[in-house]
């Protein structure tokens, strides 16, 4: 791995000590048994952030195939099982390749202590070499710095989403700590582009992408969008001049994501020299991608807990301040008569009166236990938290018993329940949609 120079690399982030070279020094090991396979993939674009990680590179890699290109893509955390974080073409990774290639990592580190990010990183790696494509795009796991997908040197371009604070822990109490740690996913004289951020989160990332002289775009400044209130559609533009008229409402909801797009068409205008983008191919992408749990709207056994044919249930990943700030302005757009109930789990230590906060005056909060996390969050310990500061909350337990309580409550009026504070809440989901459909 090679460090940005100038610029010093601390041995200790937030309250937790971190040994980044080992990070790369037992993957390096890995690797190269395996013939350096992250040294043979499609060109990558590699996307950072805090929030809109996912939304950005799944539209990134939609633009692509929307103009006939072969796009890999790999994201992280999964859903529901591993074969979502590696797409081929965008297709799952079949079983019977997962199996191979994760066989023959876990036979080259046998003398290697690897964490699971690191050994499915690699073995995502082998995957994407052995398939050819014209891009792979790669969600960063945590930060960038010390990231296992950060091993990668060559890139064709990269963007940092938008940041706030989250895994503060590994990166740092500060919105400009976090940005430094983001900013590592730079590249000299490669594209970098930057969705909005905090002023303090963009001088940072200014100034390194200035001492590594990067080919940075900022938003604001090198490319821009105007959002059309009454037909929802949006205006595109680059270096100050409209590229895009009248581009479709994203596909995923929230006006956040008109941002997430932003940046992602930005990211594709800064290669067009290498590849050809057009209007039609880039609409369609917005007006088709999908993403799994960002806003999703729920529509299956669930909704038979409500009396009402008008309540509405949805699930989103959001786990942190900027998350919850984001469903909370959703809600507010909303600006109707519906009953407005947030049903929220974490994971262990991840709960925030930030978070819980936003909420207030704008939805009942019902906490529950998610357990399809590998670490939960006891709900009676987010109720605790939630009356530390006075907010409101109703102690769930569980998704089924939380969702009766919400009927009981709206008493068969229409309700709005957004279910978030861990992605992996769409476990539960899936499972407790099982559990209604044997009754």
């Amino acid at each position: 791995m090679v460090y940005l120079p100038h610029w010093p690399i601390p041995s200790t982030l937030g309250n937790k000590k971190i040994d980044y070279e080992m990070v790369f020094e037992r993957a390096n090991f890995v690797l190269k048994k395996l013939n350096n396979p992250h040294q043979k993939l499609p060109p990558v674009i590699h996307v950072a952030g805090t929030n809109g990680k996912g939304s950005t590179a799944s539209l990134i890699a939609k633009i692509f195939e929307c103009h006939g290109h072969k796009a890999h893509l790999y994201t992280s955390p999964h859903l529901l099982n591993c074969n979502e974080r590696i797409l081929l073409n965008g297709e799952k990774i079949s079983d019977k390749e997962l199996f191979e290639i994760m066989e023959e990592t876990r036979i080259c580190a046998e003398a290697v202590d690897l964490t699971f990010m690191e050994a499915f990183t690699i073995g995502a790696f082998l995957a994407f070499s052995k398939n050819p494509a014209d891009v792979l795009v790669i969600e960063c796991g945590m930060g960038a710095r010390i990231d296992i997908t950060n091993i990668i040197e060559q890139k064709l371009a990269c963007v940092i989403t938008s940041i706030s604070l989250d895994h503060t822990e590994y990166l740092g109490d500060s919105l400009e700590k976090i940005a430094f740690e983001k900013a590592f996913v730079m590249r000299k004289k490669t594209p970098l582009i930057v969705a909005p951020q905090m002023h303090s989160a963009n001088k940072i990332i200014k100034i390194m992408a200035d001492d590594q002289g990067a080919l940075s775009y900022f938003y604001g400044s090198d490319f821009n969008i105007e959002i059309d209130k009454v037909s929802s559609k949006f205006d595109f533009f680059w270096n100050n001049e409209l590229l895009l008229p009248s581009l479709s409402k994203p596909a995923l909801q929230g006006n956040h994501q008109y941002y997430n797009f932003a940046s992602a068409i930005a990211c594709c205008m800064s290669i067009s020299d290498k590849f050809i983008f057009n209007y039609d191919g880039i609409n369609r992408a917005i007006s088709s991608v999908r993403w799994p749990s960002r806003l999703q709207k729920i529509d299956n056994n669930l909704i038979k807990f409500f009396n009402n044919s008008d309540s509405e249930i949805w699930i989103d990943g959001a786990h942190n301040e900027d998350g919850a700030r984001i469903i909370a302005d959703w809600l507010l757009a909303k600006n109707d008569q519906i009953l407005n109930f947030i049903i929220c789990g974490f994971s262990r230590n991840k709960c925030k009166i930030s978070f819980l906060n936003k909420f207030k005056n704008i939805a009942k909060i019902i906490a529950i236990r998610v357990n399809g996390e590998p670490y939960p969050e006891e709900s009676d310990r987010i109720c605790e938290i939630a009356k530390s500061e006075n907010i409101d909350v109703v102690n769930g337990f569980e998704l089924i018993e939380a969702l009766k309580i919400v009927e009981e409550i709206s008493k068969s009026k229409p309700t709005r329940i957004v279910i978030c504070g861990s992605l992996h809440l769409a476990r539960d989901v899936e499972e407790t949609d099982k559990i209604i459909s044997l009754k």
